[in-house]
């Protein structure tokens, strides 16, 4: 259940017929807390999102039947409605419909959107009309260092905390990896991840024996594999989105590469689904998984099952709910429905989430959120590291 905090109570009624609709809610403990969204549930980006929508109402549903958000200026807990409109994976729909929230629904808060494209220009519209938004998965830092006073985001995992944990796994491997070869998808995120972790490799004891690049139509991945072959390395390390890497993978099993482990950044139901039983023995990672705990874990295991969203086929869930789940709470740590007041909770903040807690640095950034390990044995999903629903196999019989 999601705590209260301290609040500072917001008066000043006087001055309420000077303000705009936009503003005339504030501090308000009389109507619901009026939270506002855009889903990609069309174009390109709607494979992402199945079933977000109910998700999103089963979450504040949820929220609800627990009497609503603690508002301790209030005295009382208050409900939570959310406004959500489809931005059609377009940035300038996105935009439009946030103004739109910001001036015809006068919405108190935001939360989302996703994906960087997105979550570039959508921000500008809550600095503009200075109402908090915790974005989802907007991962890329060079949308928070432009000095933004209004923006906060959950994407998970972020790049500095993407393989921590398989890295702290592989240290207690035996036996010991030596050797690892990095296959990397020509992706700016990929690319970033590559580059943050080879030299973590190196500083762990375990060598660099080879690094190549693909573009995401690649189709013949003969070339790349003949340099794993010849490499021999005990790690084979793929950073790629899903499906751009099925034909690596199946063509790894049929050229019969040998190793003691594979690890993928985005070993997802998608890829399960294309790859079939040459997925067996991989890891990779996941924000998280019902069964591993957490705080909150129960909510979102409640939310989860009603909207018949599963983490492994969605792997972006994570980052939606815990957007919901910091907003939440910083209205409860603000002790009223007050955008500055909010805003400043968000600012200093620490916020409870089942991954762990999330802390934002002064640009809203996440600094604390990181993926949990997972391995696929005899087809399920079994995380591995920290120890949390299984042990993992290792080295991986099917590729070793």
């Amino acid at each position: 259940m999601i705590r209260p905090a301290l609040s500072i109570s917001a008066t000043m009624f006087g001055l309420l017929a000077f303000l705009s609709p936009a503003q005339a809610k504030v501090g308000s403990c009389d109507e619901p807390i009026l939270l506002g969204t855009t889903i990609s549930e069309t174009g390109p980006f709607s494979t992402l999102t199945d079933n977000w929508k109910a998700m999103t109402e089963n979450f504040f549903d949820e929220i609800n039947k627990q009497g609503g958000v603690n508002v301790a200026s209030c005295g009382k807990k208050i409900p939570v409605k959310i406004v959500i409109y489809d931005d059609q994976s377009n940035p300038s729909t996105a935009v439009s419909l946030y103004e739109k929230m910001a001036s015809v629904d006068n919405v108190d808060f935001f939360v989302g959107p996703d994906w960087t494209s997105l979550g570039l220009p959508v921000p500008t519209v809550a600095e503009r009309h200075k109402i908090p938004i915790v974005a989802a998965n907007v991962a890329t830092p060079s949308a928070y260092v432009r000095g933004l006073k209004y923006m906060w985001g959950t994407p998970y995992p972020v790049v500095p905390l993407w393989s921590q944990r398989y890295f702290e796994m592989l240290a207690q491997a035996d036996p010991k990896p030596r050797t690892i070869f990095f296959v990397t998808h020509d992706n700016p995120v990929m690319k970033g991840i590559t580059d943050f972790w080879a030299p973590k490799a190196e500083e762990q004891g375990i060598k660099v024996v080879g690094k190549e690049t693909f573009p995401a139509d690649a189709k013949d991945f003969s070339a790349i594999i003949l340099k794993i072959r010849a490499a021999r390395p005990d790690i084979v390390y793929i950073a790629s989105f899903d499906n751009v890497s099925a034909p690596l993978v199946q063509q790894m099993r049929q050229q019969r590469v040998k190793a003691m482990g594979v690890h993928h950044t985005m070993l997802t139901g998608s890829l399960a689904r294309q790859v079939g039983k040459d997925i067996e023995g991989m890891t990779g990672e996941l924000a998280w998984y019902p069964g591993v705990g957490g705080k909150h874990s129960e909510l979102v295991g409640r939310v989860l099952e009603r909207s018949k969203v599963d983490m492994f086929e969605s792997i972006f869930t994570m980052a939606r709910i815990g957007s919901y789940l910091v907003m939440v709470q910083a209205i409860e740590k603000a002790g009223a429905v007050d955008r500055e007041k909010v805003r400043e909770a968000l600012t200093n903040g620490t916020f409870e989430s089942p991954p762990g807690p999330i802390v934002f640095d002064d640009k809203g950034f996440p600094t604390s959120n990181g993926a949990y390990t997972i391995q696929i044995q005899n087809g399920k999903v079994v995380v591995v590291w920290p120890q949390q629903t299984g042990k993992a196999v290792w080295p991986a019989p099917s590729w070793n």
